[in-house]
C-alpha cells in the first residue's frame, strides 16, 4: 500500500515545465567546435595543399667518362710506383717506372689530368703488355664536372622524367650539417644495368653488389648545381663542406616525380 500512495502522489504532482533542460555541456560544445575546425582545416589542406611524391635510390659521384683502366704497354719489372690511390694528378706526372730485360728503365707518365681511383701494381711486380696498372678518372674534359650517377630500381625508372628535381646527400657530408646538393635528371638509361656494365663504368671501387641488392637497376645521370665560391665547388642547401668530395663517393638521391593534392588519393 505504501508504494501505491507514493505513485498516486507522483501523478498528482504538477509537471515541471519551467525547468531549464541542458542539451550539452560547455566542454561538449568546445569539443564539437574543435572537431569542426580540425575537419575543415584537414579538408582545406587536402584540397589546396601539395605533397611531394618521391623515388629514392643510391649512387656515386663521378665524372661523365666514368673510370678508365690504364694498362702496361711493355714488359718489365716495377721498380717504383709514383702514384697513390685517391689523389689527383696532372698530365705528365710519373705513374710508375719499370726495368726492361735489357736493364733500361722506362717511366710511364699520366696521359691526362686524372683522379686515381685505385692502384693495381706493386714494386717488384712483373708486368706484361695489357697488365692493369691503375684505374683513373679523366678530369680535363671540357665541361666535365662532378655529377651524380644514380642506380634507380627498374620498377621506378619509368616514373622519372628529364628535368625532375633531385636532392643528393653524400655519406662524407652529413645532410644534418651541410644539407643536400641539388640537380636535375639529364638522362635515364634505356636498358637495365648488369654487374659487368656497372664495373666497366665505375671500376673496382664502389660495391656493385650493394647497388644491385634491391634488384635490377637503371642508370640515371644527374648534373649537380655548381658554386665556384664554395670549397667543394658545388651548391649546398645549408653550407658547403670545407673540402672537395672525392670521385666514387657514396650518395643517396631523392627524386621528386610529382606534387599531388592529397584529396586525389581519395578520389583515385
Amino acid at each position: 500500500m505504501m508504494f501505491r500512495r507514493q505513485a498516486l502522489r507522483q501523478l498528482e504532482a504538477p509537471e515541471e515545465l519551467d525547468d531549464v533542460v541542458r542539451l550539452a555541456t560547455v566542454p561538449g560544445w568546445l569539443l564539437t567546435v574543435a572537431l569542426l575546425l580540425a575537419v575543415g582545416t584537414t579538408g582545406a589542406w587536402a584540397t589546396f595543399g601539395t605533397v611531394d611524391r618521391t623515388v629514392r635510390a643510391a649512387g656515386v659521384l663521378i665524372h661523365s667518362n666514368g673510370v678508365s683502366g690504364l694498362d702496361a704497354v711493355s714488359s718489365g719489372q716495377i721498380v717504383k710506383v709514383w702514384m697513390a690511390a685517391n689523389v689527383r694528378i696532372a698530365k705528365g706526372t710519373p705513374i710508375y717506372s719499370a726495368q726492361r730485360a735489357d736493364g733500361t728503365v722506362d717511366t710511364v707518365n699520366a696521359p691526362w689530368d686524372a683522379y686515381v681511383v685505385s692502384v693495381a701494381i706493386n714494386e717488384g711486380q712483373l708486368v706484361q703488355p695489357g697488365t692493369r696498372v691503375a684505374e683513373m678518372e679523366r678530369l680535363d674534359t671540357p665541361g666535365d664536372a662532378l655529377q651524380a650517377v644514380v642506380f634507380v630500381p627498374a620498377r621506378s625508372a619509368p616514373l622519372l622524367r628529364l628535368g625532375n628535381t633531385v636532392a643528393v646527400s653524400a655519406a662524407a657530408a652529413p645532410s644534418t650539417v651541410f644539407g643536400t646538393m641539388v640537380g636535375e635528371v639529364s638522362s635515364v638509361g634505356a636498358f637495365p644495368e648488369t654487374p659487368e656494365s656497372m664495373r666497366a663504368f665505375l671500376g673496382s671501387g664502389p660495391d656493385v653488389q650493394a647497388l644491385l641488392a634491391g634488384g635490377t637497376v637503371v642508370r640515371v645521370v644527374v648534373p649537380l648545381r655548381v658554386d665556384p665560391a664554395t670549397p667543394s665547388g658545388l651548391y649546398w642547401t645549408k653550407a658547403s663542406p670545407p673540402y672537395q668530395l672525392n670521385s666514387a663517393s657514396e650518395i643517396a638521391a631523392v627524386f621528386t616525380i610529382a606534387r599531388e593534392h592529397p584529396i586525389t588519393w581519395l578520389l583515385g
